[in-house]
């Protein structure tokens, strides 16, 4: 989809229609924006700009408060739009799928036909202003940089006659899944683009990108090993994780680590709702000069769903690294290894025993009450952040104060 919030947000006031419109939490110069319309992106607003660079670059940017609910609403519409296309569907994000068309395009006769199709039928039951990109291709990743490559309100087909040509001229940064810490890996071995990425040794690759090493291979001789995988066929999590970005007066490491502590019970909590446990913590941070991100894992002797747990392992880990900033903006800790309780022997020890009972009685009285109707003492000490970024839980007349 082009300019997602912003769109969905024009189409539901007429008054923002033709008009530059930036989506973000707050009014204020410390937000971001979070999505911009097409009249605002031709005046370079972008996402992800703070609010005070897109007013020098657009004086008569109008901002606009999220609305996730709305968002969420109309991707269920235009997913259901596409259902009647192909059952064969992945969703990438809120915005963004995969479709498997390869037997229900020939009912078209041609993709770029179907492709007209779907977008004809966005424009009757969404409206005029919610556009979407195309890109067709023999494979994921080609498909969506091809697609990038149109926006906005686009068709693209990449064709298998045009690949060769675009191995040689494409950078690796170019496809999604190498983002710039692998890019820059790469480029120190002297591999810049992609055709030179399918030159190089799978073996080279596998020793220093592991198993993703055969996917870089793959991509730069011109295919995608992965399918695409319908979400209802979607397998078990391999990993459960949450992060914040902190406002600036939480961002010393002191005041950074109750917000981890909270992160860890909503870790643990989304484990046990699960049934999973997990045996790899890894605790990361973003440091405040937005330069690069630190952080370590450690494996646990045995699998846990307890969040005090994960956050004394996150305690241990930051204390054993060599360098610890004094503040952060942005923390995380996640959980991997994961298996399934019911796969593991009953708990002998009385102590743990009593922590699943412990922990079973809060998730009961937050299911009853609330996630806040319980919370360490400690996480007392700060009002909770809004569980969805940029304050897009506000009401409007909240978002105007």
């Amino acid at each position: 989809m082009d300019g997602y919030f912003a769109s969905v947000e024009q189409q539901a006031n007429p008054a923002l229609r033709g008009r530059p419109v930036g989506v973000t939490g707050r009014p204020t110069d410390r937000s971001i924006i979070v999505a911009a319309s097409r009249e605002a992106k031709s005046k370079g607003v972008r996402s992800g700009m703070p609010v005070w660079e897109a007013r020098k670059s657009c004086p008569d940017l109008l901002l606009t408060p999220g609305n996730g609910s709305r968002y969420r609403e109309t991707t269920k519409r235009f997913l259901s739009i596409l259902e009647t296309f192909t059952p064969c569907i992945e969703v990438f994000s809120i915005d963004e799928v995969f479709m498997d068309v390869t037997q229900s395009a020939r009912r078209f006769g041609d993709p770029t036909v179907m492709a007209r199709a779907i977008k004809a039928k966005f424009h009757q039951t969404l409206g005029e202003c919610i556009t979407a990109t195309i890109g067709i291709a023999s494979g994921k990743v080609f498909a969506k940089w091809i697609g990038t490559r149109h926006k906005p309100d686009g068709i693209a087909w990449l064709d298998e006659e045009e690949i060769p040509e675009m191995l040689e001229t494409t950078p690796v940064g170019q496809i999604c899944g190498i983002g710039h810490r692998m890019e820059a890996r790469l480029v120190r071995l002297g591999i810049r683009t992609l055709a030179e990425l399918g030159a190089t040794s799978e073996a080279l690759l596998k020793q220093e990108f592991g198993v993703t090493g055969c996917f870089l291979k793959a991509v730069g001789s011109g295919y995608d090993p992965n399918p695409v995988i319908p979400s209802r066929k979607i397998e078990d999590a391999k990993s459960v994780g949450h992060s914040r970005s902190l406002r600036p007066e939480l961002r010393a490491m002191d005041n950074a680590l109750v917000i981890l502590r909270g992160l860890c019970d909503r870790v643990a909590r989304r484990l046990r709702r699960q049934s999973f446990v997990g045996r790899t913590v890894h605790c990361w941070y973003r440091n405040l000069e937005l330069t690069g991100i630190g952080g370590k894992q450690a494996t646990l002797p045995a699998p846990t769903d307890d969040g005090s747990t994960i956050y004394r392992t996150c305690l241990d880990i930051l204390d054993s690294m060599p360098r610890r900033p004094n503040a952060v903006s942005k923390i995380g800790v996640t959980v991997r290894g994961l298996e399934r309780r019911t796969q593991l022997p009953m708990t002998l020890l009385a102590e743990d025993r009593r922590k699943e009972r412990l922990n079973g009685a809060i998730d009961q009285i937050r299911d009853r009450f609330g996630e806040e109707a319980i919370r360490t003492a400690d996480a007392l000490l700060f009002k909770p952040i809004p569980d969805h970024v940029s304050g897009f839980t506000l009401t409007q007349e909240e978002w105007e104060d």
